[in-house]
C-alpha cells in the first residue's frame, strides 16, 4: 500500500503563493502566526501518520507544492507505476465553528466511501472529536468546495482512491489541536488506511 499526503493549503503557485489555509489565534494575542494556520499544524498529523506507517512497513509520499490539479496528476502517475493500493489523503482542518469531524469522497467512488467509513472509525476510535462523519462530494452541491481537493482521483487508476480529511475544526477544537493531539490525528489516520488496505 502507499499512502499519498497531500498538505494542501500548502505551495500553491501564483496569486496563491504563502496561502496557509484557515487560522485561528489560539493564544489570544490578536495576531494569527504561521503555528495558528492550517497548513503549519496538518503536516503534524500527517507525519505522525507517515511514522506509524513506517513502522509497518508500508510506503508515504508526501506532495507539498503545485496547484490541486497538478497534484492530482502526481497522484495519478505514482498509482500507475505500482499494482498495489493508494489513498491519496487531502490534508486539511475544518473551520466555521462546526463541531465535528468529516471525511469526504466523490459520491462516484465505492471504494472511496469504503476508505472515508474506515477513516472515520479509526477517528471516532481513537480521537475524542463529538463526532465524525462521512460525505460524498460532487462538482455541484453542498460540498462542491471539498471536491475541488480530490476533484482528478476518480480520473485516475482502480488502484488509486482520494478522500478529503477534516479531522476537526482549528476555531472549535483548538484544545485538540496541541502535539499530542495532531498525533492522535495522525495514529488514527494511519490506523484508517491500514485498515482500508486489509480489508
Amino acid at each position: 500500500m502507499i499512502a499519498i499526503f497531500d498538505i494542501q493549503h500548502r505551495g500553491k503557485p501564483g496569486r496563491r503563493a504563502g496561502e496557509m489555509g484557515a487560522g485561528f489565534d489560539f493564544d489570544g494575542d490578536g495576531v494569527i502566526e504561521t503555528h495558528e494556520q492550517e497548513a503549519y499544524l496538518t503536516p503534524i498529523y500527517a507525519g505522525a501518520a507517515s511514522e506509524r506507517l513506517a513502522v509497518v512497513g508500508e510506503k508515504v509520499v508526501f506532495l507539498e507544492y503545485g496547484t490541486y490539479a497538478e497534484r492530482h496528476a502526481k497522484a495519478i502517475q505514482i498509482a500507475r507505476s505500482t499494482s498495489e493500493p493508494v489513498a491519496y489523503i487531502a490534508c486539511h482542518l475544518n473551520a466555521g465553528g462546526g463541531d465535528y469531524g468529516i471525511i469526504l469522497h466523490d459520491d462516484r467512488s465505492v471504494n472511496g466511501h469504503r476508505l472515508s467509513k474506515h477513516l472515520a472509525a479509526a477517528l471516532r476510535a481513537g480521537f475524542t472529536v463529538p463526532r465524525v462523519t462521512t460525505k460524498g462530494t460532487a462538482i455541484a452541491g453542498t460540498w462542491k468546495r471539498a471536491h475541488t481537493t480530490i476533484a482528478g482521483i476518480y480520473d485516475g487508476p482502480e488502484n488509486l482512491t482520494g478522500v478529503c480529511y477534516e479531522p476537526a475544526f482549528i476555531d472549535k477544537h483548538a484544545h485538540l489541536l496541541t502535539p499530542e493531539g495532531l498525533g492522535a490525528i495522525g495514529k488514527a489516520l494511519a490506523a484508517g488506511v491500514l485498515a482500508w488496505s486489509n480489508g
